[in-house]
């Protein structure tokens, strides 16, 4: 498997880049990048720039080679005994907290000769919960500009997530796409930096300003189609606002066109869901009030809608039917 594996990468790099299409291609080359390559960030960099000149395939490639071959550093999260994050460091121990992690592709970018920042702050992530203080730096990540604009992205986030187990951080290796490009609107509800033009938003918030957003788990909520601006307004303005309870599931085949935001529901009230299922999703989304399945009407496509009406008091979910069960995807209270 490991020779094909070094075939099939001579043989991008003898014929070029025209058979990459798409970004999974991207993400398998960054992820069986021969050992070699990963000794030094400008090695990473030479090896990417032989491969394409465009800067946000250089970008991607980048990001998801830290992503797959950076570990997350549990144990020096754990003891607060840090190693150190300087780039050559992080690519010797091939593990990293954040800091590790945002410099290193910082460090690959400018061997590339992408313009790039590390980026400081505080950060909504493991272990937060609504209401709790947002003061000081906690987190590091990234922007690139290409395309004449700046990129948004978290490669630590993009690498994995983190449990608790028995009162410690445990992390899970779990490449999650979405921390790459990530809209500023959306990037803004989990991550605050500590110098202010690097939200990139046209109207920026304050700090107050953040503690107030409800926090979410961006990858799940924004890839499921939920309204980025819809959020922040509702929840900017009010201080009770609550939002549906959502479910990250492995994979999102699925967006939605129209759903209720709020955690509850009026059951006197009509409420409507649409959404678009992926090409090659073979699942059946159901509604689920109580222990009633509603089942969806196809308009056209791929394209799935529900008028929800006279709606028991109780619970109403969305999800998968599995036949003996429904995956819950989103879950709201119906008075």
């Amino acid at each position: 498997m490991k020779i094909k594996i070094v075939l099939c990468f001579l043989f991008f790099a003898i014929n070029g880049f025209a058979q990459i299409k798409s970004d999974a291609d991207l993400d398998s080359i960054a992820k069986n990048t021969p050992p070699e390559v990963g000794q030094s960030a400008k090695a990473i960099a030479n090896y990417f720039k032989s491969l394409t000149n465009d800067e946000r395939e250089l970008s991607r490639l980048i990001f998801s080679w830290v992503a797959f071959h950076i570990k997350y550093d549990d144990e020096s999260f754990n003891t607060g005994v840090y190693k150190s994050a300087d780039p050559d460091s992080v690519l010797k121990n091939k593990v990293a907290v954040c800091a590790g992690y945002s410099l290193l592709f910082k460090a690959i970018c400018d061997e590339a000769k992408l313009e790039s920042v590390s980026i400081n702050g505080f950060a909504k992530g493991y272990g937060f919960k609504n209401g709790m203080p947002v003061n000081g730096i906690n987190h590091s990540w990234n922007a690139v500009k290409y395309q004449q604009k700046w990129h948004l992205m978290d490669v630590t986030w993009g690498s994995g997530f983190a449990e608790n187990v028995n009162g410690k951080a445990q992390s899970k290796s779990v490449f999650t796409d979405y921390w790459f490009d990530v809209p500023s609107q959306e990037f803004v509800f989990n991550h605050f930096p500590d110098t202010i033009k690097y939200q990139f938003l046209s109207k920026t918030i304050s700090r107050e300003q953040f503690k107030k957003l409800i926090y979410i788990e961006a990858n799940a909520v924004f890839k499921m189609g939920f309204n980025a601006d819809t959020i922040f307004k509702k929840s900017i303005n009010n201080l009770s606002y609550e939002f549906a309870s959502v479910y990250n599931p492995k994979m999102i085949d699925f967006k939605f066109k129209n759903v209720p935001h709020l955690k509850y529901l009026n059951s006197k009230s009509s409420y409507i869901f649409e959404l678009v299922k992926d090409t090659l999703s073979t699942n059946e989304f159901v509604l689920l009030n109580n222990q009633s399945i509603i089942r969806f009407e196809e308009t056209s496509g791929n394209q799935l809608r529900k008028e929800v009406v006279a709606l028991q008091k109780g619970s109403l979910h969305f999800g998968i039917n599995r036949g003996t069960e429904v995956e819950i995807l989103v879950s709201y209270l119906v008075n």
